[in-house]
């Protein structure tokens, strides 16, 4: 039997959802922040090669942003005991593996091909990966609906 909502049940729900989107939006200008903050950091001041930082500051934007997402955007669904929270922060970096891929993707092809600044590839790498990753976290790691 398929349940159908009703037109205010959709409305509430459309509403929840983008007060949500706007949540992960402001987590994720955060956690981007972050992300180059540290990709700078283990570059230009450690001397790590671009591609080496960008790993090591994205996994640290990761966690920081499950952290955030966790209490804030999703509080409804809030984790509440220790074996809940690896199990979603293991989730969390499963479904962000794409964004991952995608954000690494585009630094390297703007830096290397295009010749734009590593810093600002990172940004437009960034971008790329948001809508991927609020799909798989919102869905995946948190299950809403």
């Amino acid at each position: 039997m398929v349940r159908t909502m009703k037109l205010p049940d959709r409305v509430a729900a459309l509403k929840r959802d983008f007060l949500r989107l706007i949540k992960f939006s402001i987590v994720g200008a955060i956690g981007a922040g972050i992300n180059t903050w540290f990709l700078w950091l283990f570059t230009d001041v450690a001397g790590l090669f671009y591609l080496y930082s960008s790993v090591i500051a994205i996994e640290i934007a990761i966690i920081l942003q499950f952290l955030m997402n966790d209490r804030w955007t999703f509080k409804e669904k809030r984790t509440t005991h220790v074996e809940q929270f690896f199990k979603r922060i293991i989730k969390s970096n499963i479904w962000r593996s794409g964004g991952l891929a995608v954000n690494i993707g585009v630094l390297y092809l703007l830096t290397e091909y295009v010749g734009v600044y590593y810093l600002l590839s990172n940004i437009a790498g960034i971008i790329c990966a948001f809508l991927l990753n609020y799909l798989f976290e919102s869905r995946l790691t948190w299950g809403i609906r």
